[in-house]
């Protein structure tokens, strides 16, 4: 069984004032993912890492491409480099249009959006799109989280048709206790999936942890 664990992240100007605690936090998921391959060994992880920033496509970068986790090493100062505005809906599009011309009808995904800010630059998809896609991948069993600050990171989910949300602080602490819930969110999805037969799109990954 493969599993994508897709991670699209803001790496907009206001992330700097996160900045090590947002490189140590998605260190910590990718020690988190490491030990649901030990723990689960029928399944394959793969990793994919986008990070936004400027306006449109063109500050969309892929850091991490549908890596085996024990190829992906960890995140460093230069795959993240905060700086411009956020194009949340094109990164969003962008990748999960990417991803599914990729992967199989048999393959598992959860991909999770974490943001410290609204929408404000994209160019080429607009929210009503982004909500029908994520509806429509949901439909194929694609599992999507939305984490969020100095929003409300569930409505903002809602509108956009995903059922996991979270919100955090944009502080050190607050990013440190998001990533721990993020990295057990992810290990609750691996548990799930191996009992599945079918790709499922799933609810409640924050809950109970």
């Amino acid at each position: 069984m493969n599993i994508y664990n897709v991670i699209i992240l803001d790496e907009s100007g206001s992330m700097t004032a996160i900045y090590d605690q947002a490189l140590s936090g998605i260190n910590e998921v990718l020690s988190g993912i490491r030990k649901n391959q030990e723990e689960f060994p029928d399944q394959q992880h793969y990793v994919s890492i986008v990070t936004f920033e400027g306006n449109g496509i063109a500050g969309i970068k892929t850091r991490r491409d549908r890596l085996p986790i024990g190829k992906v090493g960890d995140f460093t100062q230069k795959d993240y480099r905060p700086g411009g505005c956020t194009p949340l809906y094109d990164a969003m599009g962008k990748t999960l249009n990417e991803l599914e011309g990729q992967i199989s009808a048999d393959d598992r995904v959860m991909a999770t959006i974490i943001t410290d800010g609204y929408e404000n630059a994209s160019e080429e998809y607009s929210g009503k799109a982004v909500k029908a896609l994520i509806s429509r991948l949901r439909e194929k069993g694609w599992t999507f989280a939305y984490i969020g600050a100095n929003q409300d990171a569930v409505e903002v989910a809602r509108d956009l048709n995903i059922d996991n949300a979270l919100n955090f602080d944009a502080t050190a602490e607050g990013v440190c206790k998001m990533s721990v819930r993020f990295r057990k969110a992810g290990r609750k999805f691996a548990a799930m999936s191996a009992c599945l037969e079918e790709p499922m799109a799933m609810k409640d990954l924050f809950e109970g942890d």
